[in-house]
């Protein structure tokens, strides 16, 4: 008998085999074992699956929620997972036998740490609040921002409905609206320009925030003299008892607030304030030929509150911004091209408020706010200088009555009284130069208004929500009051009188109503409907597509007549799983009167008859807006689809008085889709993840027909407005936030987030120009961020 040679490969796989077995066999074996129970409640959970480094397989609780395992000594992580609680992971290393007791958390019961809070979920389903979002700045906060910068407007935008003209844009454009067409409060007190930076950044210091309120239709009566949106913005209240401080350093600014109790249950002050670093950006990154660009921004926010007895509350709030910027000639006026522009504004606000507690069933509210928003353009050439200053001040007296008649039945009662003082443009009123002086006009204004909203539920289906406010809007003197032949173009030909008119040269006026009706099929499901009537008596004045910090505002004269907006839409709303999931169908549909369009080539800049470069159009827009998110557990987020048409209209007997001969055409921010997903994922108590995807179709801008030659030089021929577009944009953002590295619990929590904006590096076009030259026209695009934006910053909290 012959034996075959063994295969040398067999031989040392056998080997191999063995000797691991050997190495296994030398492993000791520990139990582990424990109790999975609810944190709330106690009660053993039954069921609960145990697994080890993630793999499928695993044990289940027994009937008293107990599990045992005999694991050999290593290091591991244990997964605990039971369905409708957030998962619960722990590093383990087992070199003995170990006990480990655990509880879950309820996601149905956990507070929402998506943007939308829970609040927002009852009352998109079970209150007639309508094309309303309760923003939660806990949510707001995962969401990836940019340079490490929380951004409350670009995370508005992540609503639908909610856009901007682009990266940079100074504001917001909410259902169609323009910007100048949003009413944003801080504390009652009015914003007239939201962004640091020429559009970059929004100017609201995200730690001294409380809560946003975003009204995009079923507007309450107590909020009146814009026609497209609400935002009204809440600071933190400060604590009666507990001292606190929390900040942050980041590559674009540092932060920090105090919550200071000075005599405790009774009175405390809260200071935030965020101050900006920029300059060396520039110095270090910018190409040669804009390193001498410079800009800075601060912001600083206070509010004492004062608790004198357990009926009332006063709090004073102030709130200060400032920006400055620098560049090489980016301004001109009158021909007169500057080397050097330098900008600085800034808005200085201030309200007092007093609550007072009367019954159960009432409570009273009075509040005085001021608000002065000023600018100022420099030129500091020593022969051609230029100071070119404007201001808006506003003053408002507000008094609030709530009352609740039965629990079925509830109303708000009001008046307001508000004053603008507006400095349109003042040119080097104070110093030597070549350039001329002008002043303009000082305009004066009152806005007074009564109002009245009562909410009423006729059974367990149906609630209506009715309201009523009525405006009297005043244009005060002494102003001049200019004349044009009816029917004309204004212009200096068809100018036929001007008359200096003291006390009230012009009145606007008018009711407000306001409706909304709620449908309750089930505690999960609602139909609603809505209509509000809205006026505007100030306007802002820019014929760019997005304003500038520094354009100049307008009241209602007689040349210039308040924009009427009638606004109608309806919503199905849908929650499932216990207010983990909801989904919403929105459509609207406004149309608006007396909407402020431009001829072409318009002079707005310190012209004194500004009347004569502005047209009266109309505007019209509609859509419709899909939105599901998941609201509670371990992962939270949601995907949005927007689809919104705006246009606008100018017709007269004159072709000066017609756009695109009197047709219907796309406002500049008219983008027809918009998708943005949203998706948070929280594994532990010390790591979250954030993703961000946005898409819109590009935004309409003009582009030429043609060319001809003047002079040599062939220019474009432009003839029609806004018909083309830009290409789409689309990005994708993410962050990491980092809480408590050392995974130890501290009086001192400290958090790093890393950020990538714009991660697959899309040079989103902002714009789109023309340059002119003997070699014809040629198209260039303008992004703002054409590469991605890496960022690492850290946040701190003492409690």
């Amino acid at each position: 008998m012959i034996l075959a040679k063994p295969n040398k490969f067999i031989v040392l796989l056998i080997f191999i085999l063995f000797s691991s077995t050997l190495l296994a066999q030398q492993r000791k074996v520990y139990s582990l074992k424990g109790n999975v129970t609810d944190a709330l409640t106690g009660k053993p959970l039954v069921g609960a699956i145990i697994s080890i480094d993630f793999k499928k397989s695993g044990i289940l609780t027994d009937s008293l929620g107990n599990y045992f395992l005999r694991i050999p000594e290593d290091e591991y992580v244990l997964k605990v997972s039971y369905l409708g609680y957030k998962p619960f992971r722990l590093y383990v290393k087992f070199n003995k036998n170990t006990v480990v007791d655990i509880q879950l958390q309820d996601v149905t019961k956990e507070l929402e740490e998506v943007i939308v809070s829970s609040i927002a979920t009852r009352k998109n389903i079970l209150t007639p609040s309508l094309g309303v979002s309760l923003l939660s700045m806990k949510g707001i906060k995962k969401i990836p921002a940019m340079m490490g910068e929380v951004d409350i407007l670009r995370s508005l935008q992540t609503l639908p409905g909610v856009s901007s003209v682009g990266e940079g844009a100074n504001g917001l454009n909410v259902r169609g609206g323009a910007v100048d067409q949003n009413l944003i409060f801080i504390d009652d007190t009015p914003i007239f320009n939201p962004t640091h930076l020429f559009g970059l950044f929004s100017i609201f210091a995200s730690d001294g925030i409380r809560e946003l309120e975003l009204y995009k239709g079923g507007v309450p009566a107590r909020f009146g003299g814009r026609t497209a949106s609400v935002l009204d913005i809440k600071m933190l209240d400060p604590s009666l008892d507990k001292f606190k401080i929390e900040g942050g350093i980041g590559p674009i600014s540092n932060r920090l607030l105090l919550d200071v109790p000075i005599v405790k249950n009774k009175l405390s002050i809260l200071a935030v304030g965020r101050v900006s670093y920029n300059d060396f950006w520039f110095k270090v990154f910018a190409p040669d030929n804009i390193k001498n660009t410079r800009a800075n921004f601060y912001d600083i926010a206070t509010k004492v509150f004062y608790k004198p007895n357990k009926n009332n509350t006063i709090s004073l709030m102030t709130y200060l911004s400032h920006d400055y910027y620098r560049v090489d000639s980016l301004f001109s006026l009158e021909n007169v091209i500057a080397k050097e522009s330098q900008f600085r504004y800034g808005h200085q606000n201030a309200s007092l408020k007093w609550n007072h507690y009367i019954s159960p069933k009432a409570s009273f509210e009075l509040i005085a706010a001021f608000s002065h928003y000023k600018t100022t353009t420099e030129s500091p050439d020593s022969l051609n200088r230029i100071d070119l200053k404007n201001s808006i001040q506003y003053q408002n007296f507000k008094a609030n009555l709530d009352y609740a008649f039965t629990e079925k039945h509830k109303a708000n009662f009001g008046f307001s009284a508000v004053r603008y003082d507006l400095s349109p443009g003042s040119l080097n009123r104070d110093i030597v130069s070549k350039i001329s002086k002008v002043e303009l006009e000082k305009e004066q204004a009152l806005e007074l208004a009564i109002f009245a909203d009562d909410e009423y539920k006729l059974n367990d289906k149906l609630t209506i929500q009715y309201g009523l406010r009525y405006t009297q809007f005043l244009n005060i003197g002494p102003i001049e009051v200019r004349k044009y032949l009816e029917g004309e173009p204004k212009s200096t030909v068809s100018l036929i009188s001007t008359e200096l008119k003291s006390g009230v040269a012009k009145s606007y006026g008018g009711f407000e109503p306001r409706l909304t009706m709620l449908y309750v099929f089930n505690p999960t499901t609602s139909l609603k409907f809505g209509y509000n009537r809205m006026q505007q008596f100030l306007h802002l004045i820019s014929n760019n597509t997005t304003p500038l910090p520094t354009s100049r505002w307008k009241i209602s004269d007689e040349n210039v007549l308040p924009q009427i907006s009638d606004f109608a839409s309806i919503g199905y709303f849908k929650t499932w799983n216990d207010n983990v999931w909801e989904a919403s169908l929105e459509t609207y549909f406004r149309n608006i009167n007396n909407v402020v369009d431009y001829v072409s080539g318009a002079n707005l800049q310190l012209n004194q008859t500004l009347e004569t470069q502005l047209l009266k159009g109309k505007g019209r827009s509609y859509g419709a807006e899909l939105m599901i998110t998941k609201k509670k557990g371990e992962v939270t987020g949601w995907i949005s689809y927007t689809y919104a048409r705006s246009f606008i209209q100018t017709t007269g007997q004159y072709p000066e008085q017609r756009i695109n001969g009197g047709n219907w055409y796309p406002a500049n921010y008219d983008k027809p889709h918009t998708v943005n997903i949203v998706f948070n994922a929280t594994p532990d108590k010390h790591n979250s993840f954030s993703f961000i995807f946005a898409y819109n179709t590009g935004r309409p801008f003009s582009s030429p027909a043609g060319t001809y030659t003047l002079d040599g030089q062939q220019l474009p021929l432009y003839l029609s407005r806004n018909n083309d577009r830009i290409p789409d944009y689309h990005r994708l953002d993410f962050s990491w936030t980092i809480t408590n590295p050392s995974m130890k619990e501290k009086r001192w929590e400290g958090s790093w987030i890393f950020t990538i904006y714009n991660i697959y590096g899309r040079s989103n076009p902002y714009s789109v120009f023309f340059t002119n030259g003997k070699d014809g026209t040629k198209v260039y695009q303008l992004s703002v961020f054409a590469s991605p934006l890496v960022s690492l910053a850290y946040n701190f909290k003492f409690k």
